[in-house]
Order: C-alpha cells, then sequence, then structure tokens
C-alpha cells in the first residue's frame, strides 16, 4: 500500500516505512521523522522553481507534469519507483512525504501513481 502524507503531519503506526521524497533536507526536521530519503523522486530544482513561483493554476499544474514527469524516467527515478513497487507489492506500507499541505497539487500524488500503475 502506497500513502500520502505532509512531513508535518504525525507519525502514526499505520504509516509503515515513511519516506521522505524532497530535494532538501527539511528545515528543523530530525530525522526520526522519517525512516528513508529518497533524493531522486524530487523535481529538478528549476522545474520546482518555475512550480513555486507560478499561480498554480491547473494549466500551471500541468506544465509542471509535463517537465516532471520526463524526470522521473531518469534511471535512478525508474529504479527507485520500482523499488518501492516491489516493497509494495510484498506488503510494505509505504507513507510518501513531502512539505506541500494535504489535497494541494503535490509531486507526491505524482510518484504514488508512478509506483501504482508502473509496469
Amino acid at each position: 500500500m502506497i500513502k500520502t502524507k505532509r512531513l508535518y503531519e504525525p507519525k502514526e503506526d499505520s504509516d509503515g516505512t515513511r519516506i521522505l521524497i524532497t530535494r532538501k533536507w527539511p528545515r528543523g526536521q530530525k530525522k526520526d521523522r522519517f525512516d528513508e530519503w529518497i533524493k531522486d523522486l524530487s523535481p529538478e530544482e528549476d522545474t520546482l522553481n518555475k512550480w513555486n513561483d507560478s499561480k498554480k493554476t491547473e494549466e500551471d499544474w500541468k506544465r509542471y507534469r509535463v517537465k516532471f514527469l520526463p524526470q522521473m524516467k531518469e534511471s535512478k527515478a525508474i529504479n527507485k519507483i520500482e523499488e518501492l513497487r516491489q516493497r509494495s507489492k510484498k506488503g510494505e506500507t509505504i507513507t510518501l512525504l513531502c512539505y506541500c499541505e494535504k489535497g494541494k497539487h503535490c509531486h507526491r500524488y505524482i510518484i504514488k501513481s508512478l509506483i501504482e500503475n508502473q509496469r
């Protein structure tokens, strides 16, 4: 099972393995907030900056996805996605963590979809 959550939400037993998927270390956060950190599943800095500077409309989200998805087809990202897919398939609960608030457009939802739908 793949779940998503904001890094700042309380840790719960049902979270399973908590994996941070951000490029930068979360300022002021201790390592005990998550179990693993996979930088390769975060957008390149330029892509993230363009998203952060946008008005975050649906059109901006489409542009972000168009830039972000090819980044997840690079070998490091593909390998990590496949690894997480296999772990989930074996029954491990994995919670993908990011800074973004729940319900907002966030790359963790894209990564979740790639893990669940990759063949």
